[in-house]
């Protein structure tokens, strides 16, 4: 398993596509966490007092969702990038010559399929911190500018790492049933709907408090009002998890044998 997280993470060093995602991502929020500095410290000048501190780095810590939401790409594409597809494993649809080198070691190798999707998983999520890690120069302008304190951006870190690692999930469970375009929409289509369908001014959905509880978003609201829903999504989605990984190491495992 360490070999593939090992060779999953020298991928993204090597691939020029994702030292470019890294970069972009980066730059996107040094943007927003400035002009969102500025916007408020205006706003505060010509109207009511506002912390401008604490409204600018909640802003920037939903805005750290741009990373979580690359993840579900990503698996996808570590999945269907080594032919471990169950199509592909079982010679469906397989064109003449079109052979992967690693999907034929990992197949030959006595490894079992939790040590394979949990390596692939593992990658990402460090793939995922990383990137979180480059923001962290950003993070500590708070301390100039009042923002959130340390105990709530390292709770906020929490939320988004389950949340990262959730997303992750899905993404795998889609990609062993649905080719690589497909798998993207479908989890991309569970994840804003996780995400953003509590945040909905409709009453049905106001009255299911489960629905709030599992959105990354209203936990991370939750710390920044000093509620406790963040620690019951932390325990939602890790129980989550851990369930729908375990329905996906019994489909995978058919395939690749334990």
């Amino acid at each position: 398993m360490f070999a593939i997280i090992l060779k999953e993470l020298r991928s993204y060093t090597q691939i020029r596509k994702y030292r470019r995602i890294h970069f972009i991502i980066v730059c996107i929020l040094a943007v927003l966490l400035f002009a969102a500095t500025l916007e408020f410290y205006a706003q505060s000048r010509k109207g009511p007092t506002i912390d401008v501190g604490r409204q600018t780095y909640t802003f920037f810590i939903i805005g750290l969702f741009i990373s979580n939401f690359l993840v579900p790409r990503h698996i996808v594409e570590a999945l269907h990038a080594e032919q471990l597809s169950p199509a592909v494993l079982t010679g469906e649809n397989l064109p003449a010559g079109n052979c992967n080198p690693n999907a034929a070691l990992i197949r030959l190798t006595p490894i079992t399929p939790v040590k394979i999707l949990a390596g692939k998983l593992s990658a990402v999520v460090v793939w995922m911190l990383w990137g979180i890690w480059l923001t962290i120069p950003l993070l500590t302008l708070s301390i100039y500018i009042g923002g959130l304190a340390p105990g709530q951006l390292f709770k906020c870190g929490v939320v988004l790492l389950v949340s990262g690692i959730f997303f992750s999930i899905i993404g795998i469970g889609f990609a062993l049933w649905h080719p690589p375009t497909s798998a993207k929409g479908y989890s991309y289509a569970v994840i804003l709907l996780i995400t953003f369908l509590p945040q909905m001014p409709l009453t049905n959905f106001n009255l299911m408090p489960v629905l709030k509880m599992i959105s990354p978003l209203c936990a991370l609201l939750s710390i920044r009002h000093s509620e406790s829903m963040w620690v019951w999504h932390i325990g939602m989605l890790s129980l989550l998890s851990v369930l729908i990984f375990a329905v996906l190491v019994k489909r995978f495992g058919r395939y690749v044998g334990d």
